[in-house]
């Protein structure tokens, strides 16, 4: 049932809340990794297909005796519905002038629903500090991880990450809109081919 964690052993979660993704935008997303892959030589840990989405808040280890807590703090967020777009590639640290260190993290950012995003995040964070989860550290930045950069080969042309996203939408390969209409209480499972998501909670937008 939303809103409800699920029976769960006397093992810590792992767990984050986030933004799920239409398959519009995770058959997307794909596209544009692979399209990356092609420009790319480095060994770069791609996201996995179908495990897109837009991190609010990482928890980390969380008690399972502590899940019903979590779920109704969260239970008190409020929000309105809203819409996200794709925007720019970029990369953590940012490119700036070579040369210099290699990229660790590959992101695609937001043309609209960004300030949506800051916003929820900053409800999600403030509905859980009496918990004992403590605020972070650097401002919240609403993007998409595209992959995580393991090896930087040598002379890899980094630009060509903004150019090949660009590209997608000049030639009209590009996902269409989403409509943000609730967000998620998930747990990350390990796995050989990467981690796993298992939504133990759903939070639907609500106003007042």
């Amino acid at each position: 049932m939303p809103g409800q964690p699920l029976p769960s052993p006397n093992r810590p979660f792992r767990c984050f809340v986030g933004l799920p993704l239409p398959e519009s935008w995770q058959a997307g997303l794909l596209h544009a990794t692979r399209r990356l892959a092609e420009v790319l030589s480095s060994r770069i840990s791609w996201t996995q297909p179908g495990n897109w989405h837009l991190t609010l808040k990482f928890l980390g280890n969380v008690d399972a005796a502590q899940l019903p807590a979590v779920v109704e703090a969260l239970r008190g967020v409020r929000f309105a519905s809203f819409t996200l777009t794709a925007g720019q590639a970029g990369s953590f640290p940012g490119l700036g002038p070579r040369p210099g260190p290699p990229p660790r993290v590959l992101w695609l950012g937001l043309a609209l629903g960004g300030e949506q995003c800051v916003r929820l995040a900053a409800d999600v964070e403030q509905a859980l500090l009496s918990l004992g989860f403590a605020p972070e550290a650097r401002p919240f930045s609403a993007h998409l991880t595209l992959g995580r950069v393991k090896d930087a080969a040598r002379g890899d042309d980094w630009g060509a990450v903004e150019r090949a996203v660009a590209e997608l939408a000049v030639t009209g390969e590009v996902w269409p809109a989403a409509g943000i209409s609730g967000f998620v209480l998930w747990q990350s499972l390990p796995g050989a081919g990467g981690p796993q998501y298992k939504a133990l909670a759903q939070f639907p937008a609500r106003q007042g």
